[in-house]
């Protein structure tokens, strides 16, 4: 997918109204689970609801920065800064691959945040350092999403502030 067809992606009419209401109802599923595995007895029903749970658990934290990135390319202030990319790869005990993107970022070659992206769906990313434009939006301290030549990153937690650390240039 291109930057732009990515763009297009994330700023769907609708998509802040959809994911509102994917929480709440993950949170209404899981109850009812909970509610079914007591009536029955059946501890499948608390199994299923403990896997519903975490992935409740995972939109409530990913949520508010996916609609802080589509606002950010709506309406955002973007200024050109950098971001250095690396990938954590790693492997479950029956051998499945993972990954994980995490970014530094900064602007004229001062280190501002510490970012663990949302796994990209439709790119794979590079290691190493990329220029890119920051977009920041009224509230919210760090860049809310970074455009690369090849695509576009957002926060999956709150970034940490980067200290003490040296970009090299």
């Amino acid at each position: 997918m291109t930057l732009d067809e990515q763009i297009a992606e994330l700023s769907r009419p609708g998509l802040d109204i959809r994911m509102d209401l994917a929480r709440p109802t993950v949170l209404v599923l899981t109850a009812g689970l909970v509610l079914a595995g007591a009536i029955t007895s059946n501890p499948a029903f608390y199994g299923i609801a403990l896997a519903s749970a975490l992935i409740g658990f995972a939109m409530w934290q990913t949520t508010p920065h996916i609609s802080n990135a589509a606002r950010g390319l709506k309406e955002g202030l973007k200024q050109n800064g950098a971001v250095e990319i690396s990938i954590h790869r790693w492997k479950d005990t029956e051998s499945n691959q993972y990954e994980s993107y995490q970014g530094l970022i900064s602007m004229d070659n001062q280190p501002l945040w510490q970012m663990e992206f949302v796994t990209p769906q439709s790119w794979q990313p590079l290691e190493g350092r990329h220029s890119a434009q920051l977009a920041f939006i009224r509230g919210v301290e760090w860049p809310v999403v970074i455009l690369t030549c090849d695509g576009l990153l957002y926060p999956r937690l709150k970034p940490k502030r980067a200290s003490g650390i040296q970009i090299q240039p």
